[in-house]
C-alpha cells in the first residue's frame, strides 16, 4: 500500500509540474516601437519582463546556460515583443547568413502565439542574430507538428552587443487569428537555442516525455480591446519564361501574370485564392526508377497547398498533387487511334486554372475549412503518319476538386473532425467521393491517447465501387516507458486516390510497438531510446496471410554531440499478392533478414558527416542486398554553405514482377541485379537575410538487369520458363539542375530568377560504367527554362495607414 501510496504521490507531482503556466503580462502603448534592435523606448523600463527559462534539452527543467528577459506590448495594430538575450561569451554566438524560413546552425529566439488558448494550434515567430526569419505554424494531431511552409508578413531587427543580442518584432494582427473579444488571455511561449551548448530552452517548462507541446505552454495577459483588422492582401505577380528543348528543336518565350489574394472574412476565418497560379519555379521533383506496383509518392511543393492547410489533413485522404497532376484518362488516347496514327505528344500535368480555400476556427474550437480547384481540359496530340496531320484527343475534362472539413476540439486537447474529398469531371460519368473522420481522445494527465479513424470511398463509372477503411489505437505517450497497439483494415475496394495517396489497400494489419528512453545526459551520453516493434499482416481478400515484420532499433546521442543508431529487423515469409498484380496469383518469397547503421557527427562543425548503411541477406535463396546513404557539409565563413550527398543500392538475384499477360492467366518474373546511384551537389550563397542564390544538382540512375525469366505458379512458386525472350532491362536517367536567385525587396515581396534544366531518359540497353552512363545522357533530350518572376505584396491596412499619413518605422 506504501508503495501504490508513493507512486500515485510521485506521478501527481510530476502531473502538477507539468500543469503549471507560467504567466507575463503585455503593456499597451500608444506610440510604436522602432523596431531596432535597440531596447531604449521608455515603455521598456515600465514593463515586467519574461524570465526564468529552462532548459528542453540537454538537461529538462534545468535553468537555462544564459538568461532571458522578454518583453510584450501592443496596441491597436500589432503586438510588439523585445527581448535581451544575455550571452556571456557573445563572440561565440553562432551567427550565420542562410534564407529565409531557414535557421540552419545558427542560435535562435522564437515565440509561438496560441491565440484561442486551447492547445490546438500556435503560430511562430522566429529570428536568428543574423536577422533571417522563420514563421511557422505548429498544429496538433496525433503528435505535435511545425509545418514551415506557413508565411507571414512581420518586421524584425536583431544587434549583437556586449552583453549578447537583442530583438525586436512587431507582429501586426493580421499576421494571426484571434477571437473578437474585450479581454484575451493566449497561450505563449518562447524558445531559445544556444547552439554552443546544443541547448534549446522554453520559458514555460516543456516536459521531454510528454507527447507534444503545444499545451504546455504559459499565458500572454493583459491585452484588451483590440479589435481584429480587414485581413485583406494582394499578391500579384509577373513573369517571364524562355523554354527550349533539344528533341523538338523548339524555343518559346512564355508571358504569364495571375494574383493570389488574402481576405479575412471574420476574425476567425480567411479566404485564400489563387488566379491563374504559376509554379515555373518550385523545385524538381526527385523521379526515380519505380519497379513496385505501388504509386510513388511526390512531396507536394506548391507554397497555396502546403500553407494553411492543416485542416485538410485529417484521415489521410486528401493528396493535394492530385490536383493539376497527370490526366487521368490517357488511355482514351491510344483507344481513340485510327489507321496510321501515333500519338505525338501526352500532357504530364493539367492546366490548374484556379484555387480557393476558407479555413478558420471559432472560439469555441470548432474548425471549418473548404477547398475548390478547377483545372482546364487537357488534350493528347496525335499525328497521322501517312498525311502528318495532327488531331486533338481530350485525355481529361474539365474537372473540379472539393474537399470540406469539419474540426471540434475537446477537453485535454482532444479532438474529433470529419472530412470529405470529392473529384467530377465535366460530361464524365466518372465520379470519386470519400467520406472519413478522424479523432483523439486523451485523458486528463495527457498520458494516454485512443485514437482512430475510418472511412468510406465512393467511386462511379459504369457501375459503382464502394469501400471502406477503420484505424484504431491506444498509445500511451508519456513518460519513459511508452507503448502503443494498432489495428488497419482498408477493404479491397478502398479507394481514396482520385484526390488522395494510399500505398495499397486490401490489407488487415495489426501493429505494436514499445519505447523506452532516457532523456537526460548521464556518463557518456546526452540521451538514448530504444524500440521495439512488430507488424502483422493478412489479406482481406482472400483471407490469407501477407507477411509480417519486427526490428528492434537504437538511438544514443553522445556527449560530443555525435550520434549513432542501429536497427535489424526481420520480414518473415510473404504471400505477395501485390507484386503479382493479379488477385489470382500471389508471390511466395522466403524471409529476409536485415540490420543497418547510421552515424551523425557534430552538426554545429564548420564540417559535419551523415552516414546510413544497410544489408539484407535471404538465407534460402542467393538474393542478397546492401545499399546507403551518405552526405558531407561544408560551411564556410558566415554566407556559404556547400552539401554533396550520395545514396545507393545493389540487389543481386533479386526476383520480381515482369510483365502479366492479357487476360491476366500468366504472370512472368525474373531474377535480376537493381542498381540506383544518385548524386546532389547543393551550394547556397547568401548576400544578406533578405537576398541569396541556391544552387542544386541532382543526377539519379538506375539499372535493372534481368538474368532469367520465370513463370509464376499457382502455389506462389517460380518455374523457369525457357520460352520468354524480351528485352524487359531497363536502364534510367533523371538529371536536374535548380538554380534560383531570391531577393526579399519589401515585406512579402520578392524577385526571383531561376533556371531549371531537366534530362529524362530511359531505355532498355544497360550501360555498365557510370561514366559512359554519363556521357550518354548528356546527348539526351533536353529541357531548359530561364525565367524572371516579381511578386509584390499588398496589404489593405498598410495602404490604408499611408493614406492617412499614419506609416509605422520598421
Amino acid at each position: 500500500m506504501r508503495v501504490l501510496l508513493f507512486i500515485i504521490v510521485l506521478f501527481s507531482v510530476q502531473s502538477l509540474k507539468a500543469q503549471i503556466k507560467k504567466s507575463v503580462n503585455a503593456i499597451s502603448i500608444f506610440s510604436p516601437l522602432k523596431i531596432d534592435g535597440v531596447l531604449d523606448e521608455t515603455v521598456y523600463q515600465d514593463a515586467e519582463p519574461a524570465t526564468n527559462f529552462v532548459q528542453l534539452e540537454p538537461h529538462n527543467g534545468q535553468p537555462s546556460f544564459q538568461p532571458s528577459e522578454v518583453y510584450f506590448f501592443y496596441d491597436q495594430t500589432a503586438i510588439y515583443i523585445g527581448a535581451m538575450l544575455y550571452d556571456s561569451a557573445p563572440d561565440s554566438i553562432f551567427n550565420f547568413l542562410s534564407e529565409r524560413d531557414n535557421i540552419g546552425m545558427s542560435d535562435y529566439f522564437g515565440v509561438y502565439f496560441d491565440p484561442y488558448n486551447e492547445g490546438q494550434l500556435a503560430y511562430g515567430f522566429f529570428i536568428t542574430p543574423a536577422g533571417v526569419q522563420t514563421d511557422l505554424k505548429a498544429v496538433k494531431r496525433e503528435y505535435d507538428y511545425e509545418n514551415g511552409t506557413w508565411n507571414a508578413v512581420w518586421e524584425s531587427s536583431t544587434r549583437i552587443t556586449s552583453d549578447g543580442w537583442t530583438v525586436e518584432m512587431r507582429i501586426p494582427y493580421s499576421a494571426l487569428r484571434f477571437p473578437d473579444k474585450e479581454h484575451h488571455s493566449w497561450g505563449v511561449n518562447m524558445f531559445r537555442r544556444i547552439r554552443r551548448y546544443n541547448s534549446n530552452n522554453s520559458w514555460n517548462f516543456i516536459d521531454r516525455k510528454v507527447s507534444g507541446f503545444i499545451h504546455q505552454e504559459g499565458e500572454l495577459t493583459g491585452i484588451s480591446n483590440i479589435k481584429p483588422p480587414v485581413r485583406l492582401s494582394f499578391s500579384p505577380y509577373a513573369a517571364v519564361y524562355y523554354q527550349s528543348e533539344d528533341e523538338s528543336n523548339t524555343r518559346n518565350i512564355l508571358y504569364k501574370g495571375g494574383m493570389d489574394v488574402k481576405y479575412g472574412i471574420s476574425e476567425s476565418f480567411t479566404l485564400d485564392m489563387m488566379l491563374i497560379p504559376d509554379f515555373g519555379q518550385i523545385q524538381s521533383d526527385n523521379k526515380q526508377l519505380n519497379l513496385s506496383p505501388y504509386e510513388l509518392y511526390y512531396d507536394e511543393q506548391r507554397q497555396f497547398f502546403t500553407e494553411g492547410v492543416e485542416l485538410f489533413q485529417r484521415a489521410d485522404i486528401f493528396y493535394s498533387r492530385r490536383i493539376g497532376g497527370p490526366p487521368k484518362c490517357t488511355e482514351r488516347a491510344q483507344e481513340a487511334l485510327r489507321d496510321h496514327e501515333e500519338i505525338e505528344e501526352t500532357p504530364t500535368e493539367t492546366r490548374l486554372l484556379n484555387a480557393t480555400k476558407i479555413s478558420g476556427r471559432t472560439e469555441k474550437g470548432l474548425g471549418l475549412g473548404l477547398l475548390n480547384a478547377m483545372s482546364s481540359p487537357s488534350y493528347a496530340t496525335v499525328k497521322d503518319t501517312l498525311t502528318s496531320e495532327k488531331r486533338k484527343i481530350e485525355v481529361q475534362p474539365f474537372t473540379n476538386y472539393n474537399v470540406v472539413v469539419i474540426d471540434q476540439s475537446l477537453k485535454n486537447n482532444s479532438y474529433i473532425s470529419l472530412i470529405n474529398a470529392n473529384m467530377a469531371m465535366s460530361g464524365d460519368p466518372f465520379y470519386a467521393n470519400v467520406t472519413a473522420t478522424e479523432f483523439q481522445i486523451r485523458n486528463k494527465a495527457k498520458t494516454f491517447a485512443i485514437s482512430g479513424k475510418g472511412g468510406i470511398s465512393d467511386c462511379r463509372n459504369d457501375s459503382p465501387e464502394t469501400g471502406y477503411f477503420v484505424q484504431t489505437g491506444i498509445d500511451k505517450n508519456s513518460g519513459k516507458l511508452q507503448f502503443g497497439l494498432w489495428e488497419h483494415i482498408f477493404s479491397d475496394d478502398y479507394n481514396p486516390n482520385d484526390l488522395g495517396y494510399l500505398r495499397r489497400n486490401n490489407t488487415i494489419t495489426t501493429s505494436t510497438y514499445i519505447t523506452y528512453m532516457e532523456l537526460e545526459p548521464h556518463t557518456f551520453y546526452r540521451e538514448w531510446r530504444t524500440t521495439l516493434w512488430w507488424d502483422y499482416n493478412r489479406m482481406y481478400y482472400p483471407n490469407d496471410f501477407f507477411d509480417s515484420e519486427g526490428a528492434l532499433s537504437t538511438y544514443i546521442l553522445f556527449k560530443n554531440n555525435y550520434s549513432i543508431s542501429l536497427n535489424g529487423g526481420i520480414e518473415t515469409l510473404k504471400h505477395d499478392y501485390f507484386e503479382a498484380r493479379s488477385k489470382k496469383f500471389y508471390y511466395k518469397e522466403s524471409y529476409i533478414v536485415y540490420t543497418d547503421i547510421s552515424i551523425q557527427t557534430d552538426q554545429r562543425k564548420p564540417i559535419n558527416f551523415y552516414g546510413f548503411y544497410r544489408r539484407g541477406i535471404q538465407p534460402s535463396t542467393d538474393h542478397t542486398g546492401h545499399g546507403g546513404d551518405a552526405s558531407i557539409n561544408f560551411r564556410i565563413g558566415q554566407r556559404l554553405q556547400l552539401n554533396y550527398g550520395l545514396s545507393f543500392m545493389n540487389e543481386y538475384n533479386d526476383r520480381g514482377f515482369v510483365v502479366i499477360s492479357e487476360n491476366e492467366d500468366a504472370v512472368f518474373f525474373a531474377r535480376r541485379n537493381v542498381d540506383y546511384f544518385e548524386n546532389i551537389l547543393q551550394l547556397q550563397y547568401v548576400f544578406n537575410n533578405k537576398a541569396g542564390i541556391k544552387f542544386r544538382l541532382r543526377h539519379y540512375w538506375s539499372d535493372a538487369f534481368n538474368k532469367e525469366y520465370y513463370q509464376l505458379q499457382n502455389n506462389g512458386e517460380l518455374l523457369i520458363d525457357e520460352l520468354y525472350h524480351e528485352n524487359k532491362n531497363e536502364n534510367y536517367n533523371a538529371f536536374n539542375v535548380d538554380m534560383v536567385y531570391r531577393w526579399v525587396f519589401a515585406p512579402g515581396s520578392e524577385l526571383t530568377i531561376a533556371w531549371k534544366n531537366a534530362i529524362y531518359d530511359n531505355q532498355d540497353i544497360i550501360i555498365s560504367d557510370y561514366f559512359d552512363n554519363l556521357h550518354h545522357i548528356w546527348h539526351a533530350n533536353q529541357i531548359n527554362s530561364i525565367s524572371l518572376k516579381v511578386l509584390y505584396y499588398l496589404d489593405y491596412n498598410n495602404v490604408l495607414r499611408k493614406k492617412r499619413g499614419n506609416t509605422y518605422s520598421s
